[in-house]
């Protein structure tokens, strides 16, 4: 009888209370139990942060790296944006954005880098356990050197082992399957973070803002 009495008076507030609702499912999601080594369980978690960074677009934090693109022996200099566009002003060629959880460690990590030609882009998408340890990378590639787009799906064990690689070759124009032979064109794959403490950003991202 007191359970039924407490879980009343729970749904009660929670029902006069939207935003505490809202807070409470929020958490419930950041909280998740990390994803077994697996991959139809490391898919279903990256698919459920899909869901909470969609839902929740605004919550990521932008951060881009200004160096000059043409210097390349030039040390990464990442800093933080407040907004989308001061980060798009910064006209920066590798930009980031991080959800983070109930920890303050990031679950998600989108990276996309791109050329000022304009010639290629890379979207890499990173899914992060609760321990830090990387589940799931996907990465797509589109480039003109060829019209074609590659998207990789890569699955990690707890350890940083690779348990699995999808690759799927599709026309840049189309998006249909495409036939690739060697040389056709310049491949670049994407880059690991294992851990989250890897993630060129990772100081700024612990620093509260």
């Amino acid at each position: 009888m007191m359970r039924r009495t407490l879980l009343i008076i729970c749904l009660a507030l929670l029902a006069a209370c939207p935003a505490l609702s809202i807070n409470a499912s929020r958490a419930a999601v950041l909280q998740a139990q990390s994803p077994a080594d697996n991959i139809a369980s490391i898919e279903a978690y990256s698919k459920q942060m899909d869901a909470y960074t969609k839902r929740n677009a605004r919550a990521g934090r932008l951060f881009g790296d200004t160096r000059a693109y043409e210097t390349g022996d030039e040390p990464a200099r990442w800093q933080e944006f407040k907004t989308k566009r001061a980060l798009q002003r910064a006209e920066v060629y590798s930009a980031a954005t991080a959800w983070t959880g109930s920890t303050g460690e990031p679950v998600v990590v989108n990276i996309d880098l791109t050329s000022p030609s304009g010639d290629w882009a890379q979207f890499n998408n990173y899914y992060y356990r609760s321990d830090g340890t990387l589940a799931k990378l996907r990465a797509e590639m589109r480039t003109f050197m060829g019209d074609v787009i590659v998207i990789r799906d890569r699955f990690y064990d707890s350890k940083g082992k690779l348990l699995q690689e999808k690759t799927r070759y599709l026309d840049l124009q189309t998006r249909k399957p495409k036939k690739i032979k060697e040389g056709d064109f310049m491949d670049m794959p994407p880059e690991v973070y294992a851990k989250t403490s890897a993630l060129p950003f990772y100081v700024l991202l612990k620093k509260r803002r």
